[in-house]
């Protein structure tokens, strides 16, 4: 009886094995790394799923280290991903984080590296308790930055945050006062353009590599962020920046004609008040806009030349009319194009 037990048992766990999902299938994620555009050797890419409570300790995925042409490979399920490059004393936080990996698949991923350590600020700080650092690009110190200090990633490491430093000096230079607490600190610099909304070619973005950053009751954390370049070729990859998903279209005014310098700004919820998931780059003189994001869904639609609280008077402002409700719906993949958004100045 016992032996006729076991074997039903056994089978059993064998039927239920059988009838278990598949495991999701990996990937593959391929490109380079290069430090001063040359390919970098001895560095390999990690990958943190957009899930992680926290992006320190060991990555979920992580590649071998490359040759001497830089080219990485790494196999993952489809999914959104901070990606990450160290080895060889370079360090590099990939500027489009979080990414979309389709099931597809991603190629010709270019990471560029800049030096992972820096040297902090050795003067003394004004604060009592919080964080004195220097952020530094490849000639030098980087002024102009805006620090950016998140408490956690639920905003994934876009917008404001819960605190924001700077400008920082011609040497660099920065200082904030902060609670005691773990930290992401970001760096950006733009060049004469909108204070928000995504960065463009020219600027500067720069993370913290030994994020998060644990700042002690009293006491003054000192860091150096380094910084790299926005490449020339991110406005060329508008298209699929954030994924596979795109709206394209014109911005108009009443009349018709283009308008530039608008951008469009996509919202999950029809009020349209709180922060866009996704802000195009300005309109040019032919009011062209893209949008690209991970998946499909219904989303909402505006345009404006401002970004953040509501339109003020003088502003540029506009929705979305084709749906009564400024909506609109995508399958994930799909790229609607023709999309026109009519803007006039607010009262």
């Amino acid at each position: 009886m016992q032996l006729r037990l076991i074997a039903t048992l056994g089978l059993f766990f064998l039927l239920a094995g059988c009838l278990s999902p598949n495991p999701v299938a990996e990937v593959r994620v391929e490109g380079k790394v290069t430090s001063h555009r040359t390919p970098a050797a001895d560095v390999r890419v990690l990958a943190y799923p957009v899930t992680a409570r926290t992006l320190a300790g060991p990555p979920a995925y992580s590649s071998l280290p490359t040759a001497a042409d830089g080219r990485f490979e790494l196999n993952l399920p489809p999914g959104e991903y901070y990606f990450f490059a160290r080895g060889a004393g370079l360090f590099s936080f990939y500027g489009r984080n979080p990414v979309a990996v389709p099931s597809e698949g991603l190629s010709e991923m270019n990471l560029g590296l800049v030096p992972e350590a820096g040297s902090p600020p050795a003067e003394e700080p004004f604060v009592a308790t919080g964080v004195l650092g220097r952020a530094f690009g490849e000639e030098g110190p980087q002024a102009e930055a805006t620090i950016y200090v998140y408490t956690d990633l639920t905003s994934r490491l876009k917008g404001m945050g819960y605190v924001m430093a700077g400008p920082t000096d011609r040497e660099g230079v920065f200082e904030a006062a902060l609670p005691a607490g773990t930290y992401y600190l970001l760096a950006r610099q733009r060049r004469g353009h909108s204070s928000t909304g995504p960065l463009q070619a020219g600027d500067h973005v720069g993370y913290y590599p030994a994020n998060p950053l644990t700042v002690k009751d009293g006491e003054v954390a000192r860091v150096a962020i380094p910084m790299l370049e926005v490449p020339a070729k991110v406005t060329e990859m508008a298209g699929n920046l954030f994924g596979q998903t795109s709206i394209a279209g014109r911005i108009l005014d009443r009349q018709g004609t283009p308008v530039a310098g608008v951008r469009a700004v996509l919202y999950e919820d029809g009020q349209m008040l709180n922060r866009p998931l996704y802000v195009s780059q300005p309109t040019g003189a032919d009011g062209v806009f893209i949008l690209s994001f991970p998946e499909g869904g219904t989303y909402f639609l505006a345009a404006r030349n401002t970004l953040g609280g509501a339109p003020g008077p003088g502003d540029l402002y506009g929705t979305y009319d084709a749906s009564a409700d400024h909506s609109l719906s995508l399958e994930t993949g799909e790229k609607r194009s023709a999309v026109d958004i009519v803007v006039e100045e607010m009262w």
